[in-house]
């Protein structure tokens, strides 16, 4: 590597973080009033707001459904403190949701000093910015210099992730989970402390798990991954610090959910209408849809008395659940490869097994903006980059299972029940970071002999 390519390389961070400020901070700009996620942002200002006025995780219902209402009749996300609350409330307890994006925001706003929503939206994109230095790091570390560079110019220009930066939307967390884990699960090779590294991913994973309970069995199925790539006694003494620092910052909500339920709930209370969506994502046999109202619909169907948010509503499904497996089990066992496979060929995926979206669920700048072909062509050369990847880093397969763990994890455990486009796009860094890879080593093949940079 020459004198000036160094000089190139050691700037590239610097170069990288002011493309994806740009990218970002113009997104956020353009896309400031956007709705698309309007009634969950809602949801979490209005925990937010009680958790500050002393009432816990509490929301008003009808206070939520004219706060939702006047934004989309003014076609703006209205800031909270635009938007007070009526003198006389009705509070309700949390139930169908976690509340740990609404507690951050209660802290936030807090220090603030302002109930706005670009507190929180800078904050993301600052963290976001960590984020693609991280994957950077990830790129160089494990493959080599230039796949770090292609993997972490892709995840600054990626408009899907910036989506998800720019909205006050809890989902851009669950992406900082799953790229600071593999950054640390690579820093233990060097470290002097490795305790430090692993305590860290199971606090981390503790506090998302209080915004998103898709992560709660995240560090449990990390320990085998412990096993494979560490000696078994420090396998062992890492799995229990990991597991230690999850149950510390976790616990205090199960605790919660037990006072407040009277009953053990480590999720949100709404795991088998997620599941009746899923079964919507694809031609069925109820001729379900995903879509929240059909759902509650086809409950109040099975139970007249059924309502939406309450642990009966959870338990008709359930048991409807249990039936239909039972009944349908070719048709739910496909429906498991079919999300599989949109999993991996998004797009393609989609197309083929999924039903379409009704038109108020699209979403996002690429669908919008974008003919259907082009996202095809798009989502097939990155699927047979990233496929490639994985076959060319193939014989090192413990370092490819400790950059694909979050991808693994996410397919295992979403594909059987339900898989939505931010899902995939919390771990597409790893898509990235493979196709990198790829075109890495198409560029060592085919490069010009004056070429010095590896």
């Amino acid at each position: 590597m020459t004198t000036s390519t160094i000089g190139r390389v050691s700037k590239f961070p610097l170069a990288l973080l002011v493309i994806a400020s740009l990218f970002r901070f113009g997104f956020l700009y353009k896309n400031w009033n956007n709705l698309d996620f309007a009634p969950i942002s809602l949801m979490h200002a209005e925990v937010a707001r009680n958790v500050l006025s002393g009432h816990g995780f509490q929301i008003n219902q009808q206070h939520l459904q004219n706060y939702l209402q006047e934004c989309r009749s003014r076609n703006e996300l209205i800031d909270p403190a635009d938007f007070p609350p009526p003198a006389n409330e009705q509070l309700v307890q949390l139930y169908n949701e976690e509340p740990g994006y609404g507690l951050m925001l209660a802290g936030l706003w807090k220090l603030t000093g302002s109930h706005r929503w670009w507190h929180v939206r800078v904050l993301q994109i600052f963290i976001d910015l960590v984020m693609c230095w991280l994957v950077y790091q990830i790129g160089r570390r494990m493959f080599n210099e230039r796949a770090g560079i292609v993997a972490s110019l892709a995840y600054a220009c990626f408009i899907p992730g910036i989506e998800l930066v720019v909205r006050p939307h809890r989902d851009i967390w669950v992406t900082f989970l799953f790229i600071f884990t593999v950054f640390q699960l690579i820093a233990l090779h060097d470290s002097r402390k490795p305790w430090a590294q692993i305590l860290s991913i199971g606090i981390a994973t503790g506090i998302v798990a209080w915004m998103r309970s898709t992560v709660l069995l995240y560090v449990i199925l990390m320990v085998p991954l412990l096993f494979i790539v560490r000696r078994k006694n420090e396998a062992i003494r890492l799995s229990v610090i990991l597991l230690t620092g999850f149950a510390i910052t976790f616990s205090p909500l199960i605790v919660r959910n037990y006072l407040v339920f009277d009953k053990f709930m480590a999720t949100r209370g709404v795991f088998w209408h997620s599941f009746w969506a899923g079964v919507g994502q694809m031609p069925n046999p109820q001729n379900l849809q995903d879509d929240d109202e059909t759902v509650v619909r086809f409950a109040q169907s099975l139970d007249s008395t059924a309502q939406y948010e309450t642990d009966h509503y959870e338990q008709v499904l359930k048991a409807e659940a249990f039936r239909f497996v039972r009944e349908h089990p070719l048709w739910y066992a496909g429906s498991i490869v079919r999300r599989a496979a949109v999993f991996v060929a998004p797009k393609i995926g989609r197309e083929i097994f999924f039903q379409p979206l009704l038109p108020k669920h699209v979403s996002g700048t690429l669908n919008r903006s974008f003919s259907k072909i082009v996202l095809l062509i798009v989502d097939a050369l990155l699927t047979v980059l990233f496929l490639a990847g994985i076959w060319l880093t193939r014989k090192r397969w413990k370092d490819l299972l400790l950059v694909g763990y979050p991808y693994l994890y996410t397919l295992a455990t979403l594909a059987p029940f339900y898989l939505v486009g931010r899902n995939i796009m919390n771990v597409y860094f790893v898509v990235l970071i493979l196709a990198s890879v790829s075109l890495s080593r198409l560029w060592d093949r085919f490069r010009p002999a004056s070429s010095s940079i590896t």
